[in-house]
């Protein structure tokens, strides 16, 4: 297949500057060959991945591919005079493209939903690893305590024993921070799902009317292409004059440029979501690069949009801030940790007010970047808040949380050598504070 790719790649556009230098006839028929052959292509890959590997995401593309192909032999039927010209032979390879990208994105939302499920999986598993050698460690040190001043011989068994225990227990504590930020991932798929789904679906409702609304267009260009000059003019003239009256030519424009602007706002909105879901999802980029990290404060937002309450408002009041030395997966990992923490707080509050706020800032001084996300939530105590970064350290109920959220919080921003302050008050909120140093070369 991939061969076959190179090949279409190599040849497609020579063809295409053939057939726009001489408009050719043969070279547009090559031209729509070409179009069969990739759907077939594409068509066949769909049918191998999802029969014979098993894989139940490429029943999607093999339905949506199907109907594409049909679709295109029947635009080509319709060229050669097969099929007869009609509103619907016209518009086939639009009407299937447009189911296509709904299959798609079904396709795209199952196998998000099959990844939380795994990621879920993998967390209970880490989490129950994870307690299992806690409780070996404490067993391992009442024995050691017992018996260190008894046989010096057995203590360095013991201290054998004990740090192989603490690597397995490094070992899963690693897996369990990965495992944390594929949960915090896992809650917004449903979300982003939904998300997607709502401007591909305003787009789809859009196309109908403006294909009516062009109907009568072409309605109004016929008749003054059937203008016959040898009789009486004016009163062709007041018959077309009439008729416009009578589909409402002015709203149809008005029409027209609302639908099309509609189908736009759709279009940037999917591939808003898309950008910020592929921004903040960079968790292979490990190496230090210069990033904008509004960017990334952005992005969180739009992705955490589903689970914000009705009556929360955020606030962003985002500065001018230069490229900062970072690694954009970690970063993008303390901003989803943080806002997410802010909004369960917010949730988390009894008596809730009619409106509740969610503040981000950002700005720069003194070569220092400051990142604050600021709730009105629940609050903390004191004591609380000195706790706050102890690993598996939370207040959350049992099954609600691990405990690692802040402290991966803490190690991240530790490793870009910046500090992270905490301002809280019970009932009243609270305020993270990020403060990264800024590399001037």
């Amino acid at each position: 297949m991939h061969r076959m790719v190179v090949i279409f790649t190599t040849i497609i556009p020579l063809n295409l500057i053939l057939l726009i230098l001489t408009n050719n006839y043969i070279s547009f028929i090559v031209m729509q060959l070409f179009l069969i052959a990739g759907v077939i292509i594409a068509l066949a890959t769909s049918y191998y991945v999802y029969f014979k590997k098993r894989y139940r995401p490429a029943g999607f593309y093999l339905v949506a591919w199907s109907i594409l192909l049909i679709g295109a032999i029947l635009f080509i039927l319709k060229d050669y005079g097969i099929i007869p010209y009609n509103s619907i032979t016209i518009y086939l390879l639009q009407i299937t493209s447009a189911i296509e990208v709904v299959l798609l994105s079904f396709a795209l939302a199952d196998k998000i939903n099959y990844f939380k499920k795994e990621n879920e999986l993998a967390q209970v598993q880490a989490l129950n690893a994870s307690l299992e050698n806690q409780k070996l460690i404490k067993e391992q040190n009442i024995v050691l305590e017992r018996k260190v001043k008894e046989r010096t011989e057995e203590l360095e068994s013991a201290n054998d024993t004990l740090n192989l225990t603490l690597n397995n227990l490094k070992s899963a504590q690693s897996q369990l921070v990965d495992a944390e930020k594929m949960a915090a991932l896992g809650q917004l798929t449903a979300g982003i799902a939904h998300e997607i789904n709502n401007p591909i679906n305003f787009v789809t409702s859009n196309v109908k009317p403006l294909q009516l609304d062009i109907d009568d267009l072409k309605d109004i260009i016929k008749k003054y292409e059937s203008i016959d000059f040898d009789k009486d003019i004016k009163s062709q003239i007041l018959e077309i004059e009439a008729y416009k009256k009578q589909i409402d030519l002015a709203f149809i424009n008005n029409e027209i440029v609302s639908l099309l602007s509609g189908i736009s706002e759709g279009a940037k909105r999917t591939a808003e979501i898309i950008r910020s879901l592929r921004n903040f999802s960079r968790v292979d980029e490990t190496d230090m690069k210069p990033i904008d990290l509004n960017e990334g404060l952005i992005s969180t937002l739009i992705l955490v949009k589903s689970t914000l309450p009705d009556n929360l408002t955020v606030i962003k009041d985002l500065g001018n801030l230069p490229k900062v030395e970072c690694m954009p997966g970690k970063i993008n990992q303390v901003f989803m940790n943080l806002v997410s923490n802010a909004v369960q707080a917010i949730k988390s509050k009894e008596i809730q007010a009619e409106e509740e706020f969610l503040t981000i800032k950002s700005w720069y001084d003194n070569q220092q970047v400051f990142i604050s996300i600021k709730d009105t939530g629940i609050g903390m105590t004191e004591e609380v808040r000195h706790r706050i970064f102890e690993p598996f350290f939370t207040t959350k109920d049992i099954g609600e949380g691990t405990g690692l959220g802040l402290s991966i919080v803490f190690s991240i921003i530790e490793k870009h050598k910046g500090h992270v302050e905490v301002i809280s008050e019970p009932g009243k909120g609270t305020e993270f504070i990020i403060i990264l140093q800024v590399n001037i070369l």
